[in-house]
C-alpha cells in the first residue's frame, strides 16, 4: 500500500515573503523621509542675499539689470548715477544656522556694432575697495578673502551665524580705486556690465555645492564659527 504524502501549499510562504518585503520597503521609506526632512530643515535655518546698488555719498541709486541680467556700469562719466566708483555690494545674512559665504563678481566688457554684440577678453581683476580685506595672518577671519584669480569669488573667511537671528549687513565693495587702472585707455565705445552672485552653504556642504575640496584661505577651519552682531 502506497503512502501518500501531502504537499504543503506555497501560498503561506509567498504571503510571508511579500509581507516581509512590504515591511522592509516601508521601513526604508520611513528612514529616507526622516533623513530628507532633517536635511531640508537644517538648510532652511539661514538666509543670505546680496544687495547691489550705487551711492554717490549722498544718494542711493538702484542697480538696474539689462536684458542679459547684467548690471550696467559707467566707467567714463563721474556724474553718472551708475559710475563705477559709486558701486556698492553688501551681503545680508540672517538666521541661527552656520553658513559659509562667497560672492562672485564678474565683469563683461563688450562692444556693439550694427546690432551685434562682441564680448571682449578680460584678464584684469578690477581694483574694488573691499570693506574688510583678509589680512596677512593665516586662519579664520571675519574678513573677505580675494580668490578671484581662481574662481572670480570673494570668500568671507570664517563660518558665521547671526547671533541675534535678525538680518545683518556685511559690506563687501565700498569704493573703486581708479588710480590702480587706466580706464582712460579703454575705448569709450566699450560697455561694462557686471554680474554679482551671492552664495551661502552649510558649513559641511561646501565640497558638494562649491566643487572645492578645501576652503581657499590659509589654515581654514570649517569647524570653528563666529557670530555676527546685528
Amino acid at each position: 500500500m502506497k503512502n501518500t504524502k501531502s504537499k504543503k501549499s506555497p501560498t503561506i510562504l509567498i504571503i510571508a515573503a511579500a509581507s516581509f518585503v512590504m515591511l522592509l520597503t516601508a521601513t526604508i521609506a520611513l528612514f529616507l523621509s526622516v533623513e530628507d526632512f532633517s536635511r531640508l530643515f537644517s538648510v532652511s535655518n539661514f538666509t543670505c542675499v546680496g544687495d547691489v546698488y550705487f551711492h554717490d555719498g549722498s544718494t542711493r541709486y538702484a542697480a538696474v539689470k539689462n536684458s542679459d541680467g547684467l548690471i550696467s556700469v559707467d566707467y567714463v562719466n563721474p556724474e553718472s548715477n551708475n559710475y563705477i566708483k559709486n558701486l556698492r555690494v553688501d551681503v545680508k545674512y540672517s538666521g541661527y544656522g552656520v553658513g559659509l559665504i562667497r560672492v562672485r563678481v564678474a565683469e563683461e566688457w563688450s562692444r556693439t556694432s550694427e546690432g551685434i554684440k562682441t564680448v571682449l577678453p578680460n584678464t584684469v581683476n578690477m581694483p574694488y575697495t573691499i570693506a574688510s580685506p583678509y589680512g596677512a595672518s593665516t586662519g579664520n577671519q571675519k574678513k573677505w578673502f580675494d580668490n578671484r584669480d581662481s574662481d572670480q569669488c570673494f570668500y568671507y573667511a570664517t563660518p558665521v551665524y547671526s547671533s541675534s537671528g535678525t538680518a545683518v549687513t556685511i559690506p563687501l565693495i565700498t569704493d573703486f580705486d581708479a588710480d590702480e587702472i587706466d580706464l582712460g585707455a579703454i575705448s569709450s565705445s566699450s560697455a561694462l556690465n557686471i554680474a554679482v552672485e551671492v552664495d551661502a552653504v552649510q558649513v559641511n556642504r561646501y565640497p558638494q555645492f562649491w566643487g572645492i575640496n578645501a576652503l581657499p584661505w590659509a589654515n581654514a577651519l570649517s569647524g570653528i564659527n563666529e557670530g555676527i552682531a546685528a
